[in-house]
């Protein structure tokens, strides 16, 4: 509570206490820390008023009411422990206990039981019309019924937080009961094993699969999975090992107390068996664990033999600190900008046409202006399976009243929430957005005071618009014209607040991709959707950091920051590192795969990657990444590209080590420290720094500058180099949580939203963009079907943690292949049906999903490797020539039934 904030005062108990206007008495009695029970009181959820265990007296008032209902109000005088209340309370957890069945194979009955416990009774004999089976189908945690005291709280947090409704309430009378529709398994229902139940039941009826064991402690830290940045609070058990269930942490304001089930329940993988810690040295042929010296020796000999053949790629999955020392590392000790990242392979294009357009390649809005908003457009992406916690947001908003528009070729899970789904055909996003920019300016629904006021350009792209009437889009994008017009209108005129316009990598993975985010770009500036809450444009991140990664420099294209190779720019960072840097671009990921073919990169460090699995044609990137003389690997896990590499160096994981992560929303926050790294393993920073002081040495080009202590020290050196970092540091997160950039001084909140007042390039810039070929390869007669690829709820990019996750294997343990009912009619395929698919690169073999999600003709695999079987080998390395990003998301396939 801060100093001079209004408070309510009053007394419990003797003490007084004061609490914030609007507060419960039960928070009152919470904050003073006296034992009251309160078993259907969720802490970070509404009350709900049911088991009636925190009644008090009040003086002056009738009864005993429920505390958790009850508003604290100035000079109450409350008693949680009258003779009569006691005894009222102690039956009334007599008659709750009641309902619950002891079982030697429970290990109690939680907060009931903490209750029982204090009070000094045992539990009463158990009802016998109470005993169910325990359902066991989900592979994470059990429903157990015969623990359960329908408080509510595992319904609540279903139906109103997660807004899955998997779960309900059944039956009347004595005979209600927790269960699904139908009265199935969890197994059968629509749950997605986020595990909000698991952390709101009171009593255990719902809990984890593993086996209880003292929790030593517990440490807040950020979710290692996507880009939405949800706080978590990881449980370290005697044994050294994090608990199954991760809580979250619901003052993080990007989860509002919610996870999905990568953050809940996969934070495993830490411990998996195939964990490398050792410093390895490839040896005719064989890995030979050796010791950091010679591994770090026989590393950096192999990089200054080819110095000014080089290439790096940072990790979007490491901290931000992780990702400064290696760019730093490139471009002061290496003496190149050949250094990039997986945001290559997912986001350039946002950050191209955002940089030229805008001047910011950062997302302009707030989670928060999500659930303000009165128009929500939702392209190319698929927030249940790549962001769930923003997939809520999004239902949440719905329910409020927003309209949300859904532009997909694939029939996702929101677009049963949604009020438009728009099915273009895949590669003709252009031709999509221009027709409805064309329709806002027919319909004469543009923002003329900010186009005037704050935009360059009109004219000319208003001109380019001319082809692009709605008989044209419909019949190149398949989307009813009416529907591009309801489209266009909503996004233009919401009902209220703005329009927040939010897309992913559908759009971005193509070769047009550069000018299908400029597209929507000019949709938001001819209706001046931005700068004022609840409105605003999102490229929702793929991997927990990659817009950190990039606000740390590792983009060839440009320094820390975004800043570009002028003089000053150089001036500034060779001032602060003490050498001369490179004053031109380097190339992208996608170029060094080439350039390993034709020679002119020899040597490469890759932090954190695995482009064995990410790149497309991925026998051609594997004939490329074999040719290097020197290959340098520091991860977790030998992986496929660090199979082939000469150096392993075994790197600490997000729960080993300290940093920050920013997630999509600029946000940066803290990432700390709850293990020991295992082995010999090390975090990132720690290595890099220690390969550029033996490189630097053996270079003679740099006498100092890698001589950190802490991660915070590297911060603080970003801090003072990028300017929207300025105002942050290790010790303010602490303090004060996450805060989003721009953060110029110490004492600035932080922005919540960009584009108020102004942009970073003076007025932002309409870019006219045209239709080119929907894509480099489509369906022919030998390669009849359009193959579209993407990610899965259960698993995390190309699945190299999630596959260490028992429980999330089990929840999606092959790889399965969207085919429309009508094709698989054609080809005699039935569910479950083994099938070839074959490319012009590649083959796989996947299971046959029969669902109309997919239209005829197209079919849809996810990218994550499973059974030896991923999707980039059959997709194309053809690219955009802006952003340098493969076309991942259309290319010809077959498909041929192989059994049943």
């Amino acid at each position: 509570m801060k100093m001079g904030d209004a408070v309510v005062s009053l007394t419990i108990n003797g003490t007084s206490v004061a609490v914030q206007p609007g507060a419960t008495v039960l928070d009152a009695v919470n904050r003073l820390g006296l034992p009251l029970p309160q078993l259907c009181k969720d802490p970070d959820r509404p009350a709900l008023g049911a088991c009636r265990t925190c009644l008090v007296k009040v003086e002056g008032m009738h009864g005993f009411p429920a505390s958790c209902h009850l508003p604290a109000r100035e000079g109450m005088v409350v008693s949680t422990n009258d003779p009569v209340l006691t005894r009222i309370r102690n039956g009334v957890l007599d008659l709750t206990c009641g309902m619950a069945t002891p079982s030697l194979n429970r290990p109690g009955f939680g907060q009931l039981s903490d209750a029982c416990a204090r009070l000094g009774f045992f539990q009463r004999r158990h009802m016998p019309w109470r005993h169910t089976p325990v359902d066991d189908t989900k592979s994470f945690f059990v429903l157990d019924r015969d623990a359960c005291i329908l408080c509510g709280r595992c319904t609540v947090a279903c139906n109103d937080v997660q807004q899955i409704g998997a779960i309900a309430l059944l039956g009347r009378g004595a005979r209600t009961t927790v269960g699904v529709f139908g009265d199935g398994s969890l197994a059968s229902s629509v749950c997605t094993s986020c595990g909000q139940c698991v952390a709101t039941c009171p009593t255990g009826a719902i809990r984890p699969k593993e086996a209880p064991a003292p929790v030593m402690r517990e440490v807040e830290t950020t979710c290692p999975y996507c880009g939405v940045g949800c706080g978590i609070r990881l449980r370290v058990r005697a044994d050294g090992r994090l608990a199954l269930i991760a809580d979250d942490v619901p003052t993080n304001r990007s989860s509002l107390g919610m996870l999905c089930v990568k953050g809940r329940f996969g934070t495993g993988f830490i411990h998996a068996a195939d964990r490398i810690t050792p410093p390895m040295v490839r040896r005719n042929g064989s890995w030979h664990p050796v010791s950091w010296d010679e591994a770090l020796d026989a590393a950096a000999e192999g990089l200054v033999t080819n110095r000014g053949r080089f290439g790096a790629l940072a990790s979007a999955k490491a901290t931000n600190e992780d990702g400064y020392i290696v760019q730093k590392f490139v471009r002061a000790v290496m003496g190149t900008n050949n250094i990039d990242h997986c945001a290559r392979l997912c986001h350039s294009p946002s950050v191209v046409a955002m940089l030229r357009s805008l001047g910011s390649g950062a997302t302009s809005n707030s989670y928060d202006d999500y659930e303000a908003a009165g128009c929500l457009m939702v392209v190319g992406s698929d927030p249940s399976s790549n962001h769930p916690v923003i997939a809520v947001r999004l239902r949440q908003a719905v329910s409020r009243g927003a309209r949300l528009i859904v532009v997909n070729p694939k029939r996702i899970e929101l677009c049963d929430q949604a009020d438009l789904w728009l099915q273009q055909r895949p590669g003709t996003d252009v031709t999509l957005f221009n027709a409805m920019a064309r329709v806002i300016i027919d319909e004469g629904l543009t923002n003329l005071e900010f186009m005037r006021n704050r935009t360059e350009g009109f004219e000319a792209w208003r001109e380019s618009l001319e082809p692009y009437t709605l008989q044209f889009a419909e019949q190149v994008t398949g989307v009813p014209q009416e529907q591009i017009v309801q489209a266009a209108r909503w996004y233009a005129k919401p009902l209220f607040a703005g329009s927040c316009l939010i897309w992913g990598m559908g759009i971005t993975q193509h070769t047009n991709g550069t000018a299908n985010v400029h597209a929507l770009l000019n949709l938001s500036l001819v209706t001046g959707q931005m700068g004022f809450a609840g409105s605003g444009i999102s490229p929702l991140r793929g991997q927990n950091n990659v817009q950190g990664c990039c606000d740390a420099g590792c983009l060839p294209t440009h320094l820390p920051g975004y800043q570009r190779y002028t003089p000053e720019a150089l001036e500034k960072f060779e001032a602060a590192w003490g050498v001369r840097i490179p004053n031109s671009a380097g190339i992208t990921l996608t170029e060094m795969i080439e350039a390993c073919l034709d020679g002119s990169i020899r040597a490469m460090y890759m932090v954190g990657e695995n482009p064995l699995l990410t790149e497309p044609n991925l026998h051609h990137a594997t004939r490329a990444l074999s040719n290097l003389d020197c290959l340098v690997v520091q991860d977790l896990f030998l992986h496929e590209t660090a199979e082939l590499a000469h150096v392993f160096l075994p790197a600490a994981a997000f729960a080993e080590k300290e940093g920050t992560f920013t997630n999509s929303e600029r946000r940066v926050q803290r990432v700390r420290k709850a293990l020991d790294p295992p082995g010999e393993a090390k975090p990132d920073w720690w290595i890099t720094s220690e390969l550029a002081r033996r490189v630097a040495q053996r270079l003679g080009v740099l006498s100092s500058g890698f001589e950190y202590s802490h991660p915070a020290e590297v911060f603080e050196e970003m801090a003072r180099l990028v300017p929207f970092l300025a105002g942050i540091s290790h010790d303010r997160l602490d303090r004060e949580g996450g805060i989003q950039w721009p953060c110029p001084t110490s004492d600035h909140p932080g922005t919540r939203f960009l584009y108020a007042e102004s942009f970073p390039i003076g007025k932002a810039q309409f870019v006219p963009v045209v239709q080119t070929a929907e894509a480099a390869e489509l369906p022919d007669h030998d390669f009849p079907f359009l193959l579209n690829t993407g990610r899965i709820l259960y698993h995390w990019h190309g699945g190299t943690l999630t596959r260490r996750v028992q429980g999330l294997l089990e929840l999606a343990p092959r790889l399965e292949v969207a085919i429309n009912p009508e094709d698989a009619r054609r080809l005699d395929i039935d569910q479950g049906t083994l099938v070839r698919l074959t490319s012009r690169r590649g083959e796989l073999t996947a299971y046959a999903q029969i669902t109309e999600a997919v239209r005829a003709g197209e079919v849809f695999i996810p990218f994550v490797k499973l059974a030896e079987s991923g999707a980039n080998i059959l997709t194309n390395s053809v690219y955009d020539p802006f952003a340098k990003i493969p076309e991942y998301k259309v290319c010809a396939v077959m498909i041929e039934r192989l059994g049943k």
